[in-house]
């Protein structure tokens, strides 16, 4: 995974944040799949010259490495070519909700893409824009009503409720569509399925399922071949691929640089 990520963000010009989430740990003792929110802190402070963030879990792999974010869902033309409007979101587990994604959006007003499908929005691959929004939605993702509140999907289920309850949440979201940002593979039953030029394919709920090493391995030889950086290949020979620990406990500066678009 660290191959395919780094041939990537360098293939594009971006920079690779490989995190240890372990190491983010909260203060009293919260599920590990909260520790996403001070890892993405850490990541607008430690690049104060992007634009946006991005995250990937590690059960992703990168299908088509030819397609840069920007010009598949953060340009005005890959919104447009990807936005989910007026569409009903799924619950988890596939039944219809009683909200919907927006009937429209305004480009300069986008700070979250995220992708909606059969089982609801998946925060395992999202994209946020640096800005006052931001600061103030990491700020409340990891308040203590939700971590107290949601136990089976914490973080995911944190997200679907500021997205449902919030009007100012919404207002600052585009959903995409499923295979823009999350396409899974064929045999989960569970939403839209990966094909050929879709940018990624995600093993979500992949966990103890005892099909998923095989089919990990069919789809990594379905990727789009690339040359691995010399670097790359050599940190992992060498076993010295970086694997960051947190390093700072400070709140998310926003606002300088804020119009630079990491590209």
């Amino acid at each position: 995974v660290y191959e395919n990520r780094m041939a990537y963000a360098n293939r594009h010009g971006y920079e690779f944040m490989w995190a240890n989430i372990s190491s983010y740990n909260l203060s009293h003792g919260e599920t590990i799949y909260w520790n996403k929110i001070p890892i993405l802190q850490e990541a607008f402070i430690r690049y104060p010259e992007v634009e946006w963030v991005w995250w990937m879990d590690m059960d992703i792999i990168i299908m088509n490495q030819s397609l840069s974010m920007w010009d598949h869902v953060l340009s005005p033309e890959g919104m447009a070519r990807n936005a989910l409007l007026d569409t009903v979101i799924n619950k988890p587990g596939g039944s219809p909700s009683e909200w919907k994604t927006l009937p429209t959006y305004n480009c300069s007003e986008v700070n979250f893409v995220i992708a909606s499908g059969g089982w609801g929005m998946n925060i395992g691959n999202f994209l946020m824009r640096r800005s006052y929004w931001s600061e103030w939605l990491l700020d409340l993702w990891i308040d203590p009503f939700y971590i107290d509140k949601f136990k089976v999907f914490p973080e995911n289920d944190g997200w679907t409720h500021m997205y449902r309850h919030h009007p100012i949440v919404r207002k600052h979201t585009l959903c995409t569509n499923q295979r823009a940002l999350n396409a899974y593979p064929e045999f989960n039953p569970l939403g839209d399925h990966w094909h050929p030029g879709d940018h990624s394919v995600h093993f979500a709920g992949c966990g103890g399922n005892e099909r998923c090493p095989g089919e990990w391995a069919k789809y990594w030889k379905l990727k789009e071949s690339y040359e691995v950086p010399a670097l790359v290949k050599q940190k992992l020979e060498d076993g010295t691929a970086e694997i960051e620990n947190v390093k700072m406990r400070v709140r998310l500066p926003i606002g300088a640089n804020k119009d630079t678009v990491a590209r």
